[in-house]
């Protein structure tokens, strides 16, 4: 009786666990499908929707929340649903934790769900979102990689994004294609989805537009230079576009991309700056001719060196041992003179048909250094 009992306890608590297990991984599924639960990928924002209209925003961004209306955290002095850092409000001697401002339900915040209501009242906002981003090839060039997708998301963290700018003429009416890199952060997703506009394409626009400015006014060569002046001249700007566009109305804000459309650009880099169509094929075939022609010419230049090395090593040897003989025949007279000649004749000889012909001793007369016996005659 005891170990039926037992039996029986253990089997309604493995039931249990397995009732519990699948609850939990049910509510997982829900999550992924968005029905009444919802994940938030860190450093993302989604948006709840009540019908066709907006209801609310659930973010998950450590060290920052939402400046909700409907929150007694709700602070007027900044926008509705501006992304706020914990540290604006309430000093950064001691921040409070990110649970202050996470109403959650304790069992959704552990198994990190958000609710996001009824499936006949809520839902969580798609819509479609286009963008470029980098990648490197495997030749490891970096390539734009354009995306177009339906998303549900929006990033509030730091996103860097692609932006490509063509046919940008230089002061010396050169055509150039530019690609800027800009470090982006949503800091009102309310302005940027709602706003009645594309938040990507309004700073793209805004973005190109300075890259034709910027490269309009500098000349090819000073363009593609490397002096760090030229990047602080650009990137300044660039980051400027946050507070200011240059088509606000002055008296009547909101003013920039942050005021428009909720956008901050962080950073902003050139990072490739090229020739464009038929410009590009030119200047490659004209600097291969250049590089080519510096190559033949280096050539030329150590072909030339090189002979003459030679022919003045040649020299000097030759002069040595003319010294060291002249000395020897200076030493030994007649018979040093001799040995000149017979030096001469096997010199002379060498190479098939070659035949020497010696009459009259034509060598030492011509040293200057002795003279023949009257009569004398070598053959």
């Amino acid at each position: 009786m005891f170990y039926l009992v037992v039996s029986t306890v253990i089997v309604l608590l493995v039931m249990v666990f397995f009732m519990v297990f699948s609850f939990f991984f049910f509510l997982q599924w829900l999550a992924e499908e968005d029905i009444l639960f919802t994940t938030v990928k860190e450093g993302t924002v989604k948006t709840i929707m009540r019908g066709k209209s907006f209801d609310r925003f659930v973010m998950a961004f450590a060290g920052y929340h939402l400046n909700d209306p409907t929150k007694l955290w709700y602070d007027a002095e900044y926008a509705e649903w501006e992304v706020l850092y914990h540290g604006d409000k309430h000093g950064k001697e001691k921040e409070p934790e990110d649970k202050h401002y996470d109403t959650r339900p304790l069992f959704l915040r552990h198994l990190g769900l958000y609710w996001v209501g009824w499936p006949w009242a809520n839902n969580v906002y798609v819509y479609a979102f286009e963008w470029n981003e980098t990648y490197t090839n495997e030749e490891g060039k970096e390539k734009v990689l354009p995306r177009a997708e339906a998303t549900d998301f929006i990033y509030v963290a730091d996103f860097t994004y692609a932006i490509v700018t063509g046919e940008a003429e230089t002061n010396d009416r050169l055509p150039t294609d530019e690609l800027t890199l800009v470090t982006v952060a949503i800091r009102n997703p309310y302005r940027a989805l709602f706003s009645g506009e594309d938040w990507m394409r309004r700073v793209t626009s805004a973005i190109n537009r300075h890259v034709r400015s910027f490269v309009g006014n500098m000349k090819f060569q000073n363009l593609i230079s490397t002096t760090k002046e030229n990047w602080t001249d650009f990137s300044k700007p660039v980051i400027k576009l946050s507070d200011k566009l240059p088509d606000d109305d002055e008296g009547k804000p909101p003013f920039g991309l942050h005021g428009r459309y909720g956008v901050e650009i962080r950073t902003a880099d050139l990072q490739t700056i090229e020739l464009s169509g038929m410009a590009k094929k030119e200047h490659q075939e004209a600097a291969t001719m250049e590089y080519t022609a510096t190559q033949k010419a280096a050539a030329t230049r150590l072909t030339g060196q090189a002979e003459a090395d030679v022919i003045e090593m040649k020299g000097d040897k030759e002069a040595s041992a003319l010294d060291k003989r002249l000395k020897v025949i200076k030493e030994h007279g007649s018979t040093g003179e001799l040995l000149a000649q017979l030096d001469a004749m096997q010199e002379s000889s060498k190479g098939p048909g070659n035949t020497v012909i010696w009459a009259n001793n034509p060598f030492v007369p011509l040293t200057g250094m002795s003279k023949l016996e009257k009569g004398g005659e070598k053959k």
